[in-house]
């Protein structure tokens, strides 16, 4: 099938007759004759009803021709492409956003940008801790969307922009933990449910607060969840991320009497210097610059 077969039949199925069709298509009726004829040699059935009085297509032609107009689109869509990929726009635009790092306001932003350039993949991954700093100096990730603390500008030539603040804290469900105020010694004696850290040095292996503890391991917020609401251990977790258990007693915010339990970290988006971003990853950038500025 020829690709200006495709565009007779989008004509034909738009046409009251075929001179009109003719006259759309800059041919003679004679022409447009003769090239039906052919149409209907390659797919083997007739097209266009010549039994009935007025013009109109056979059930075979209105649902080929509607198949037609699809490829069409199709085709136009291709050009569209390869216009943007001429132009520079990224094919693929790989984002590493953490779970505890979620916000309405960042997510339409990404709506946004997704509209904008409906023809860039977008891969989002939300990883383990720490994993979008790590992506990003690895070149795995075009921008990261995580938590922030000044340390990290010493693992790679970054650029940041700040989107709000985190306050993390120690949170148990009520089954096994009854009374909300203990010590560090008796805390430690019941499981911390963690996210598997990252490969960067100063994560929670090196952290004091969490040496030597028995701890269960998961690489899923949602699983993470499930253990702590069914009371198998407790978590240091961001407080907003679970704010609904809270306030309904599902999960309570434990206090310890002897140490710092309350914590609080910036969330920010990070890129790699670079002398070059493509248009997507320039747009998505400035959008979240009048986030932070808005």
């Amino acid at each position: 099938m020829k690709l200006a077969w495709l565009h007779v039949l989008d004509v034909l199925s738009r046409s009251r007759s075929l001179s009109e069709a003719a006259q759309k298509l800059h041919k003679t009726q004679p022409a447009l004759t003769m090239t039906v004829k052919k149409i209907e040699e390659e797919v083997g059935f007739a097209v266009v009803d010549r039994e009935g009085y007025r013009f109109s297509l056979t059930p075979q032609g209105q649902a080929y021709c509607r198949k037609a107009q699809n490829v069409l689109q199709e085709i136009d869509g291709l050009k569209e492409f390869s216009s943007e990929l001429a132009n520079g726009n990224e094919p693929v635009f790989r984002l590493s956003y953490e779970q505890v790092c979620v916000s309405e306001d960042v997510t339409l932003v990404l709506k946004d940008c997704c509209q904008e350039y409906e023809h860039t993949e977008f891969l989002i991954d939300s990883g383990r801790r720490f994993s979008s700093l790590d992506q990003v100096n690895k070149g795995e990730a075009d921008l990261g969307i995580g938590p922030w603390f000044d340390i990290f500008h010493t693992t790679g030539d970054l650029e940041s922009l700040p989107l709000g603040d985190i306050q993390v804290g120690l949170v148990a469900s009520p089954s096994l933990i009854a009374n909300n105020k203990l010590s560090f010694k008796t805390l430690r004696q019941h499981p911390c449910i963690s996210m598997h850290e990252s490969e960067l040095r100063f994560d929670e292996d090196s952290m004091s607060f969490m040496s030597n503890i028995s701890r269960i391991k998961v690489d899923d917020y949602f699983v993470l969840r499930s253990l702590l609401l069914n009371g198998t251990g407790w978590a240091l977790l961001c407080l907003e991320l679970c704010q609904a258990e809270i306030e309904s007693g599902q999960l309570q915010v434990l206090e310890l009497t002897d140490r710092e339990d309350r914590f609080h970290a910036q969330i920010r988006a990070f890129r790699r210097h670079s002398k070059h971003h493509g248009p997507v990853a320039r747009s998505l950038w400035q959008k979240l610059e009048a986030l932070t500025h808005g």
